[in-house]
């Protein structure tokens, strides 16, 4: 999306876009940010919009874009007092793209602290079921509604959760 930076689809190899269509547009692939200011100790959640497009790099065999979010102090303890610069990279004859993100704090500005950052693909649960992290280290994934009641039973943390009613019975008593 054009400002925003949010990775609305991905088309590949004939599916017409791998990205999770049940959900809205700006809630399958964007960065995040859990931000703090200084003294407090919990985190404000924020997805990063970009507010200004532009092409970085373009030729027949790279395009590199770029989203970018500046700070000004009317957005003090709203918004995280840094320049995100999100970018992406296609290249020609490579099945993916790159993404990477440069975070520029200017003298001056606000102290905070960060307790994550990160990089969200919301994939098509009707064709993503299987993940391999590595030879030796691969698996049937259980499927996002199995983490809700009352297929999942949530543990001390959010991010777990017990597999009592999976859709897939044999993950039933995994935790995921």
């Amino acid at each position: 999306s054009n400002p925003d930076g949010i990775v609305t689809g991905v088309r590949y190899n004939g599916v017409d876009n791998l990205m999770e269509i049940l959900n809205k547009e700006d809630n399958r692939g964007y960065w995040d940010i859990v931000w703090n200011p200084p003294g407090q100790r919990t985190g404000i959640f924020d997805v990063i919009k970009g507010t200004e497009f532009r092409i970085i790099h373009h030729d027949e065999n790279q395009a590199e874009v770029s989203f970018t979010r500046s700070w000004d102090p009317s957005q003090e303890g709203k918004a995280v007092p840094l320049i995100i610069d999100k970018r992406f990279i296609v290249l020609r004859g490579s099945s993916g793209f790159y993404t990477y993100g440069i975070y520029e704090h200017k003298e001056g500005w606000p102290g905070f602290g960060i307790g994550e950052t990160r990089v969200a693909f919301k994939l098509r649960k009707d064709k993503f079921h299987y993940m391999a992290m590595a030879d030796n280290r691969q698996r049937i994934m259980p499927m996002p509604d199995d983490r809700l009641p009352p297929r999942g039973q949530q543990l001390a943390y959010p991010e777990a959760v017990l597999l009592v009613d999976p859709i897939n019975p044999k993950l039933r008593g995994e935790v995921s």
